[in-house]
């Protein structure tokens, strides 16, 4: 076990408790504050809980953007369900899905947050980017991607409305105790008679790399049934672009 965790067992009440979670931990010191930041990484998905030293016992800190890991500053602010985002067109969701389709294997992550480990909606809009020529979020966040395509299109869609290209989310789940169980988010593949047997494309954590490792099915399985998270679909988020001055 990591030295850190054998000497703070109190970290424990807050891990995910999901099998198969290989857990890390490391100091860090910001302003004269001492924290201690523990990394939980499985096949699919990778989470990061960070926790303050206060009088020599570690409490977590609430605040999810305190170790922001993007590569550009957000420029979307969460809020209410806003009239300047809309849905894609048919053709950008076209787009994305054959190009998600193209990189399975091939896209590396390695150079998104935590080395390709937190991964997860940094691929997502790296390879939306690359296919639309523009980004569709600018956090690497799932709790707070979902807030920003509920904001913009309301409820989820039901699974079977959600086209090829669209966006499948288990948003991490922080429980005011500061317990959490760590999501993900995927692209949809196309519809197929047997809904669960659908595909889904999403980052591995553990191999840093773009891959065809879900089917509807099987995320339910392990997001809804096993950790208790939420499922929610939508089409991928239209913003207009940000000034140039």
């Amino acid at each position: 076990m990591d030295d850190i965790l054998q000497r703070h067992p109190e970290v424990a009440d807050y891990l995910d408790p999901t099998p198969g979670m290989a857990t890390t931990a490391t100091h860090a010191v910001r302003n004269g504050r001492e924290f201690v930041i523990v990394r939980q990484v499985s096949e699919f998905e990778g989470g990061m809980l960070v926790l303050e030293s206060v009088d020599g016992k570690l409490r977590p800190v609430m605040a999810d953007n305190f170790f922001e890991l993007g590569d550009v500053d957000r420029e979307i602010e969460i809020s209410p369900r806003s009239l300047n985002c809309t849905p894609s067109p048919e053709a950008d969701h076209d787009r994305l899905a054959d190009h998600a389709r193209a990189q399975v294997d091939r896209f590396s992550t390695r150079d998104g947050p935590d080395r390709g480990n937190l991964a997860c909606v940094w691929a997502v809009r790296h390879l939306a980017h690359q296919a639309l020529d523009r980004w569709i979020t600018r956090t690497d966040g799932t709790a707070v991607f979902y807030p920003e395509l509920r904001g913009c299109m309301g409820a989820s869609l039901p699974q079977d409305e959600a086209p090829a290209g669209g966006i499948v989310i288990s948003p991490t789940r922080t429980r005011p105790n500061g317990t959490r169980n760590v999501g993900h988010v995927g692209l949809l593949g196309a519809a197929v008679a047997n809904a669960d047997d659908r595909l889904i494309y999403s980052n591995s954590s553990a191999q840093a790399v773009w891959q065809q490792n879900f089917a509807l099915g099987s995320w339910r399985r392990r997001y809804v049934g096993q950790k208790g998270l939420e499922m929610h679909f939508y089409k991928l988020p239209l913003r207009p672009a940000a000034p140039t001055s």
